[in-house]
């Protein structure tokens, strides 16, 4: 007994011994066929595989690598007596199955794959990947109606009507079914809520034609994400108040998903730059600060809003969130003060110059030094705009600053008084304000300075009506007053001046009069510019004939002007737009 036990061990042992050397046997071939594939010697990588799998037919690894070595030199089908050994193999691995789908697709063999499908579905009951790979492979032979037939043998099979419905709208968008793909959409991402990028990205390529059935679609459908796709796409489609007013149906309940969705919409509704799409941020932004709990956040966001309801000309809506912010004591001083300049300029734009003085001490308390002196500059500038050069004068006592003389000087000027006003802006002198608030204030001031009178109303009238924004009414008032100078004295100046705002303001045949009447040889400055002005004016209206003699005109008359450069380049212009005969 003893000795027949101690074979039966032995042989056991023995057993054991050999199964371990094929297996480490095994894994040594696999890393040689991988080492093989990897240096891209495909062919002798696919004979290791094989001889593996001539052992082995069940093995997963080897059949991977198999179809990997074979694929790239386009010899897939040559791996059918492997794919077949494996599946007599039981049981059979799903991955088994795709392997074989694919090297019967590659083989041409599409009439064995139902029955292929049909046996890989059994095998994993409720799985969509055996019906997801037959039309996979449909759709690689451009077969888009074995495609559908293979989705819907799923969704039979499975008992779900809206099974791989993501699968099914990308064939229903091949087919330019806007509708169907459209529905299958909505049974997709309510399934699963990450294809909702996907599904809005694909929807928006239909044309404009299909926009109210897709939007119709997605509307019966009654679903909270195929809302929120809806949404997407009327801001995609140019109407982002629609998607606004749509977003607050499927409002989640929390409050910081409510912020996420909010968010979102922003990002997508800053895409445009047109009043709705602007009033659509502005009306997002405020949603977000009625949300946001800490106090910053809230402030910044109602800021936001304010500056995007003024954007669009909604003052009244600015002004409520503006005073909201300027009021909230928690907010920190830095958005306090942004707040405080916006609702003192907004006030300003509104013509409510009263009320935006009295802002100025809500202003003074959290703005800083710098901050404050140009709101108040600001506020005494639309005093003087308005013809209340009193109280504008009154504001700028306690400032002795260079952009305070500046202001001063506009304030002196739109009240005739044109020896004040080149006093104070030779005090100020060329550096105050802005580049180009400097720039024009040089010009003006070159102008008055060719006037032999100390004080001008009417030219002062004209000036004030141009900083309101009348043009045409400031362009008539000009031509007025360049009749009581005489020419050589800024009656010229104030005459191409006149023909200039004629000209912006949509009156060619009037600019046309007076900048010709501006072009006196006893003012060259502004000859020069009637020149340039004239010649821009005839290219506008098709004279480009006529531009050319008058452009030329300014090059040859006034050749060192500085405008020259500027006519130049005009000239090369007219001449490279006409066709050479």
């Amino acid at each position: 007994m003893p000795s027949r036990v101690g074979s039966w061990v032995g042989a056991m042992f023995t057993v054991v011994l050999m199964l371990l050397a094929g297996r480490v046997a095994a894994q040594d071939l696999m890393a040689r066929a991988f080492d093989l594939e990897r240096r891209g010697s495909y062919e002798e990588a696919a004979r290791v595989y094989r001889g593996i799998l001539s052992t082995r037919p069940g093995d997963l690894g080897a059949l991977l690598g198999l179809e990997r070595a074979l694929t790239p030199i386009n010899r897939l089908p040559a791996m059918l007596p492997e794919v077949q050994g494996a599946l007599a193999q039981s049981p059979v691995s799903p991955p088994v199955f795709s392997i074989a789908l694919r090297t019967y697709a590659a083989a041409g063999l599409f009439d064995s794959l139902p029955r292929l499908v049909d046996r890989w579905s059994r095998a994993a009951p409720g799985d969509e990947t055996p019906y997801r790979e037959w039309a996979s492979a449909a759709l690689q032979n451009r077969d888009r109606a074995t495609a559908r037939l293979a989705y819907r043998s799923g969704r039979e099979r499975l008992g779900r009507p809206d099974a791989l419905a993501a699968e099914m709208a990308q064939v229903a968008i091949a087919e330019q079914d806007w509708t169907l793909a459209a529905r299958e959409w909505a049974h997709a991402t309510e399934q699963l809520p990450g294809y909702r990028t996907s599904a809005s990205t694909t929807l928006a390529q239909a044309p404009d034609v299909a926009h109210a059935a897709v939007l119709g679609v997605l509307d019966d459908e009654g679903r909270v994400e195929a809302t929120r796709i809806a949404v997407e796409l009327r801001v995609r489609w140019g109407d982002p108040l629609g998607g606004f007013a749509q977003l607050g149906r499927v409002m989640p309940s929390q409050v910081a998903q409510q912020i996420e969705v909010l968010q979102s919409f922003l990002e997508q509704a800053r895409a445009g730059d047109t009043p709705p799409y602007r009033r659509a941020q502005a009306l997002a932004l405020e949603a977000l600060g009625e949300r946001w709990s800490i106090a910053a956040q809230r402030a910044r966001f109602r800021l936001d809003a304010a500056r995007a309801y003024g954007e669009v000309g909604d003052l009244v809506a600015a002004r409520r969130l503006l005073a909201l912010v300027a009021g909230d004591t928690a907010s920190n001083r830095l958005v306090a003060s942004d707040a405080s300049a916006a609702l003192v300029d907004l006030l300003i734009r509104e013509g409510n110059l009263e009320e935006a003085a009295r802002q100025l001490s809500s202003a003074e308390r959290v703005a800083g030094v710098d901050e404050f002196l140009r709101l108040r500059r600001s506020v005494a500038m639309g005093f003087a705009r308005a013809g209340m050069t009193d109280r504008a004068t009154a504001l700028m006592a306690t400032d002795s600053t260079v952009e305070a003389s500046a202001v001063l000087g506009w304030i002196r000027l739109f009240g005739g008084d044109l020896k004040g006003t080149v006093e104070r802006w030779q005090e100020a002198g060329p550096f105050a304000g802005t580049r180009a608030e400097a720039t024009y204030r040089t010009s003006v001031l070159a102008m008055l300075q060719r006037i032999e009178d100390d004080s001008l109303p009417i030219l002062g009238r004209a000036f004030q009506l141009l900083a309101r924004g009348d043009t045409l009414e400031a362009a008539g008032t000009f031509e007025a007053a360049a009749a009581a100078v005489p020419i050589d004295r800024g009656g010229a100046e104030m005459l191409e001046r006149s023909g200039e705002l004629y000209r912006a303001g949509g009156k060619p045949l009037e600019a046309e009069r007076l900048l010709r009447a501006a072009i006196h040889p006893s003012a060259p400055g502004a000859a020069a510019a009637a020149l340039l002005e004239l010649g821009r004016l005839l290219v506008a209206t098709g004279g480009t004939d006529a531009a050319v003699t008058v452009l030329e005109r300014l090059v040859l008359e006034y050749p060192g002007s500085a405008l020259v450069p500027q006519a130049r380049r005009l000239l090369d212009e007219i001449r490279n737009a006409i066709p050479s005969t």
